[in-house]
């Protein structure tokens, strides 16, 4: 099969296309960043494409790998270019932007298929990740499609709205967070809190320098391309706000209400203590993978 990938030199772009090579497919990609597209068609032996259309033109699948708010646009561009008999895959974090594009699309009678990776492009195995499929038209066929194109992954299907619900609290919401701490870190002595920090703090500030690696911009996007993020933000800054008061307050008797408040919720789907010792044994697995 030819595979095109449009965003082929950006993280997840690179990803599918090492995977898909790894699938004994042909893959060619195209990228804004024309330098680095070549570089990495280079490093791989495969195709270059001077644009998107050409990338596109003898593809049987299309995988579009850009920012969430270039996708329909990307879309729009290659439609002229590509057989009717191809499929185009976007890979999008928030689906509100894209959705009525691949339904239009799909209406057409070209195959679609919307995907999110609930990995990043550090997973090097793929074997029992889990992506979602958020149907477009046919869910059958396109959780059939999906499966034959990665048979080793699990698929979750859920419908964009739910989906975007679900990203704005596991995504935007825990991007905020560790953004937010990053910034406070940074106008500290770092290399003394990384001293003195317990283990609590380890795992922390390693979420949130691997946030702080991606770019500035897909930051944003997943941000301000969802449509529930503020209200979650909003909520979460509210509950902050009267669990300082309580601080300031020294009102204990509220501060171990909030806290029970939550905990109870937590300990009904989660034994807590085993997330603390998992807590542990993340650390030590990620210690012992520095060591020389």
């Amino acid at each position: 099969m030819n595979v095109a990938i449009i965003g082929g030199a950006g993280k997840m772009g690179r990803w599918f296309s090492r995977y898909f090579i790894r699938q004994g497919h042909d893959v060619t990609i195209s990228d804004a960043d024309r330098e680095k597209a070549r570089c990495f068609t280079k490093s791989l032996g495969i195709k270059f494409a001077q644009n998107n259309s050409e990338a596109a033109r003898s593809a049987d699948l299309i995988a579009v790998c850009t920012p969430i708010d270039t996708i329909p646009n990307v879309i729009k561009e290659i439609l002229a270019d590509i057989d009717s008999s191809a499929a185009i895959m976007e890979i999008s974090s928030v689906k509100s932007p894209v959705i009525s594009i691949l339904r239009k699309i799909a209406f057409m009678g070209i195959r679609v298929l919307s995907i999110h990776p609930l990995f990043g492009p550090g997973v090097e195995d793929p074997s029992k990740e889990r992506m979602v499929l958020v149907p477009i038209l046919d869910e059958a066929s396109e959780i059939s499609f999906a499966e034959r194109l990665f048979p080793d992954i699990k698929m979750i299907a859920v419908d964009a709205e739910r989906h975007d619900h679900a990203m704005a609290l596991t995504l935007s919401l825990t991007y905020f967070i560790n953004i937010v701490l990053a910034s406070v870190l940074a106008e500290e002595d770092l290399k003394e809190l990384k001293n003195l920090g317990g283990t609590t703090f380890t795992m922390q500030l390693l979420l949130s320098e691997s946030i702080m690696t991606e770019s500035p911009k897909l930051c944003a996007s997943i941000q301000m391309s969802n449509p529930y993020t503020i209200q979650h933000l909003e909520k979460f800054l509210s509950k902050a706000q009267k669990l300082m008061l309580h601080i300031h307050e020294k009102e204990e008797k509220k501060f171990s209400m909030f806290y029970h408040e939550a905990y109870k919720t937590l300990s009904e789907y989660e034994k807590l203590e085993d997330s603390y010792e998992a807590m542990y044994r993340a650390l030590k697995a990620i210690r012992n993978s520095h060591e020389p």
